[in-house]
């Protein structure tokens, strides 16, 4: 009974209504972590042109449950957290692939477009894509392993 309630509260309020659940159920959270697990790991937030609703039914669940999940779970929405995912991998494929154009990364990880990953790069990292590659060179040739095994700048 309460699952048939808290699916009616979530898809036709979202306020928090008195009596009723005002978080996901246990269990409901379990299968949605888990599915996010799997998302992850198999790098679903690549896929670009994806809606957190298509999302949410790709994960088991529905859109409205999938953002009472993130914001009562991680403090923020979905799609800044999707974005965040697609920066990692993109900070971490332009240092693996200097060779690779910045601007081809940004679509591999999922970005609609150039200028899209362009935007959001410089919006969170403070600079092009391109300088924080040569920055992160820059201060990773920089570095080296003192006797004790501890990074330090030359």
């Amino acid at each position: 009974m309460e699952s048939l309630v808290w699916r009616f509260v979530r898809r036709f309020s979202r306020k928090e209504t008195a009596g009723l659940p005002s978080e996901l159920p246990l269990r409901d959270t379990e299968k949605l972590e888990k599915a996010l697990e799997k998302w992850v790991s198999e790098k679903g937030y690549r896929r670009p042109h994806r809606t957190v609703n298509e999302t949410a039914r790709e994960l088991g669940t529905d859109g409205v449950t999938l953002h009472h999940y993130f914001l009562e779970r991680k403090q923020v929405d979905f799609r800044t957290w999707r974005t965040r995912l697609r920066l990692e991998e993109a900070c971490r494929l332009l240092l693996e692939e200097p060779g690779t154009c910045a601007s081809d990364i940004g679509l591999r990880v999922g970005f609609s477009n150039r200028s899209n990953f362009a935007r959001q790069f410089r919006d969170r990292m403070g600079c092009t894509p391109g300088e924080w590659r040569s920055n992160c060179r820059e201060n990773l040739l920089s570095l080296h392993v003192n006797s004790k095994g501890l990074c330090s700048r030359t």
